[in-house]
């Protein structure tokens, strides 16, 4: 592929009417020219400067926060090992994240998965299964359940992850939100509020704000329900996820400015000046590289076009609280059990184990989630309120040891004011059919990038990679 040329891109850069640097933002300390200014250093922010870089182009990173990988958040150990507080897993056909973590010479090691899974019955709510899922996946009531992923599957095989808006139903499938529809299509009651918890953790969305549509798309977009219940959490990264976002970040070092939320952007055909609190960067292109309701949140000179900027506001952040409970081993094998549950009934809806290789940390990491309701359920409650009843859910599938961890911590990333929100963002009814490729449409020189936007493993951080390309790649073709 061709290089980048550097006299074509930022010719006409400073051509933006009444608007160099200085002029558009008075109270910066520090104006900048670049060929592409990448907003945000999430995964797809970094992604797109990285090859944009790699092309021979000179890029500007303006992040919000004071470190890169956006919902990718690894804290270390004192004995060595490490916890994931954002994103952790990668796996089946999430083959862009792979490649990169082998560019940044990391390392994955096969997700802990030793003994048998907890399932919360569904014709015996009263009753947890344990379950080989090698060998015997099947439970009472695990008929229904296949039956509903059935035809979810089947659903999403027939959208266009391209073009969900031009599927020959979408305007019935849009109208119609996941809660009506598995009322009209699932009788039992357990089986159906089953369905609801699991199907719905992956945009981290309540089943009333999401059409059956987009969530469709989704599916299908993640390779099947099979495979986002399956191998998608294949493997983990030693040192966590945000060792490759740090690796990145080490080799853009002088490109990426941090502590700079973007505030405003001015733009023409020719080009764009963005501004942070202290910087502004004049480029002849932007990647905004941010969730759609931070995207949303920017001042535009002039306005976007109307779809872009309703599309944004049809676009929330999914809801959810990831808790990080270290014990000093992981005591639940000791019981025959991987650490992997799933429940329909309490506030927790799964768990999983999440512990290091044991030549790196002897403690026992168990993660757990809330999502959506239920994690509105107890937002409010005070800190020490909400542990406690997590704990005793916890203690209720594993034991009186998981009472007492040596370290808990709860990621709320709706209170995380640069995400508002994870794990991704989700359309809301009627919102794919209205705004169709607005979605993804760059407007004149600004391109939009970001898990959500991505059109093969969306939600994940392979998505976002993947979206960073394909906007790296855009500019590159445009030169």
């Amino acid at each position: 592929m061709s290089t980048i040329s550097r006299r074509h891109v930022i010719g006409g850069a400073g051509l933006l009417v009444g608007a160099n640097a200085a002029e558009a933002a008075p109270n910066t300390t520090s104006n900048l020219t670049a060929d592409v200014c990448i907003v945000g250093a999430g995964f797809a922010g970094l992604a797109a400067a990285l090859r944009l870089k790699q092309a021979g182009a000179r890029v500007v990173v303006l992040e919000a926060r004071s470190q890169a990988g956006g919902r990718s958040w690894t804290v270390a150990t004192k004995d060595g090992g490490w916890v994931d507080w954002g994103g952790q897993w990668v796996g089946s056909s999430q083959t862009r994240f792979y490649a990169l973590i082998k560019e940044m010479a990391c390392e994955t090691y096969p997700s802990p998965n030793v003994g048998k899974t907890l399932q919360r019955g569904i014709l015996d709510p009263n009753q947890y299964h344990r379950i080989d899922e090698d060998k015997d996946e099947a439970y009472p009531g695990s008929d229904i359940v296949k039956a509903v992923y059935q035809k979810l599957d089947a659903i999403a095989d027939t959208v266009d992850v391209n073009a969900p808006w031009a599927h020959p139903e979408a305007a019935r499938l849009d109208a119609i939100t996941f809660a009506e529809w598995l009322r009209q299509n699932v009788e039992h009651d357990s089986a159906r509020n089953f369905a609801a918890t699991e199907v719905g953790s992956v945009p981290s969305a309540s089943p009333e704000e999401i059409s059956v549509l987009h969530l469709a798309w989704l599916i299908k977009a993640c390779h099947g329900l099979g495979e986002l219940f399956g191998d998608a959490q294949a493997d983990r990264l030693i040192g966590g996820t945000q060792r490759v976002a740090r690796r990145i970040a080490e080799r853009l070092k002088n490109e990426i400015k941090f502590n700079q939320p973007v505030r405003r952007i001015q733009w023409n055909a020719k080009g764009a000046v963005v501004q942070s609190d202290g910087i502004a960067v004049t480029a002849r292109r932007v990647v905004v590289a941010v969730p759609p309701v931070l995207a949303g949140a920017i001042e535009y000179a002039p306005a976007l076009p109307t779809n872009r900027m309703q599309v944004t506001q049809r676009w929330p952040q999914g809801l959810v609280i990831k808790v990080s409970m270290v014990y000093g081993a992981p005591f639940w094998r000791d019981d025959g059990l991987s650490g992997t549950s799933f429940d329909h009934i309490s506030v927790m809806g799964e768990t999983a184990d999440s512990s290091n290789p044991p030549e790196y940390s002897k403690t026992g990491i168990l993660t757990g989630f809330v999502y959506s309701d239920n994690a509105r359920k107890v937002a409010w409650l005070p800190a020490a309120e909400r542990k406690r009843i997590l704990l005793a859910e916890v203690a209720k599938r594993f034991g009186p040891k998981a009472l007492d961890p040596i370290n808990y911590h709860e990621s709320n990333w709706t209170e995380a004011q640069w995400t508002r929100g994870c794990f991704t963002g989700f359309l809301t009814p009627g919102a794919t059919t209205l705004f169709g490729s607005a979605v993804r449409d760059p407007v004149g020189p600004l391109h939009w990038a970001g898990t959500e936007t991505a059109t093969d493993w969306p939600s994940f951080i392979d998505g976002a990679i993947r979206s960073g390309e394909r906007e790296a790649e855009l500019v590159r073709r445009a030169g």
